[in-house]
């Protein structure tokens, strides 16, 4: 027996000795990326060099890095942000991200959640899931988290490569950015990038192909949400609810909407903190500032930002 697993320990060890190194210099390099995974690499790194020191922290979807500007947000309220917006995950996501926010960085004063149709829905799917590729190994809160990172199983988080298996345009990727060919402009700047698109044909297709869409709600995450928020009173961090515009025509799109909308001014009224809902400011009537049904372009998401910016500094406190 003792011969047997000499044996395999001198055929494993070699193995690990190439692996584990190659495994870190990989990461290591995908990590410098600015633009791969929808530039996520560059909050992710920003979120582990233990360097954000915001007062501000903005969480949610795609909604929330592309249409909640920081910099207005700092122009105007003479306070630091950040935008933790994670592209189409639901709040599970989003609660990780503040969960590794809070671990490695100082505490935000306040929290604008930016609220969306889909946060609350049942997700099986971990869409952008190279995003966790350079953090994940040997590291125990996605360890202990793993069951949310659906497209891994157990073993990548322990043996180093197995996630990189068929990973061709990360590998790639990660080598020229080892030989220091030129990394593009960064995506994200503090977590935001303004959509210089003019609109598209998104919303006629999903009619045309769907009618329309009903959400299933989770009440698993309507729990956690509502742990959250109990959470951040108890730690005292404010929050804010926010649902910013949506074009008015495909707000009839999704059936049950009234039922997700009741849901965020029910927070609201429990916990007794401020909603701002824009689902009928006059923005959502100008097909001009969005790209699709549920996203501004640059120019809506800086006049958004300023709007957004204004009403909480009249409203907040109230």
């Amino acid at each position: 027996m003792k011969k047997f697993l000499i044996k395999i320990l001198l055929f494993v060890l070699p193995i690990l000795l190439i692996a584990i190194p190659l495994d870190f210099f990989i990461s290591k390099n995908l990590k410098k990326s600015t633009t791969h995974a929808y530039g996520e690499y560059l909050v992710w790194n920003d979120i582990y060099s233990g360097q954000i020191d915001a007062d501000i922290a903005i969480y949610g979807s795609s909604r929330s890095w592309v249409h909640i500007s920081p910099e207005i947000l700092e122009d105007s309220l003479n306070m630091s942000a950040y935008n933790f917006g994670i592209d189409a995950l639901n709040f599970k996501f989003q609660y990780f991200r503040h969960q590794q926010l809070l671990k490695y960085n100082k505490k935000p004063k306040m929290i604008i959640v930016s609220g969306d149709i889909f946060s609350f829905e049942k997700e099986e799917e971990f869409y952008n899931h190279e995003q966790i590729l350079p953090y994940m190994l040997w590291n125990k809160d996605y360890y202990k988290n793993r069951k949310i990172f659906n497209g891994y199983n157990t073993l990548d988080f322990i043996i180093p490569l197995i996630r990189y298996t068929g990973k061709t345009q990360e590998l790639i990727h990660a080598f020229k950015l080892s030989a220091n060919i030129k990394n593009p402009h960064p995506m994200r700047i503090k977590g935001y990038m303004g959509m210089q698109r003019t609109w598209n044909s998104d919303l006629e297709k999903a009619k045309k192909e769907h009618g329309s869409l009903k959400i299933k709600i989770d009440q698993d995450l309507l729990n956690l949400f509502d742990k959250f928020l109990i959470e951040c009173k108890n730690n005292d961090i404010e929050v804010i609810l926010v649902y910013s515009p949506e074009y008015i025509e495909g707000q009839t799109f999704i059936e049950n909407r009234d039922e997700i909308m009741n849901l965020w001014e029910g927070f609201s009224e429990k916990h007794n903190i401020l909603y701002l809902d824009y689902t009928q400011d006059s923005m959502c009537y100008n097909r001009d500032y969005f790209y699709n049904a549920t996203h501004l372009n640059k120019n809506g998401s800086e006049i958004f930002s300023a709007k957004l910016a204004e009403d909480i500094k009249t409203l907040r406190g109230r």
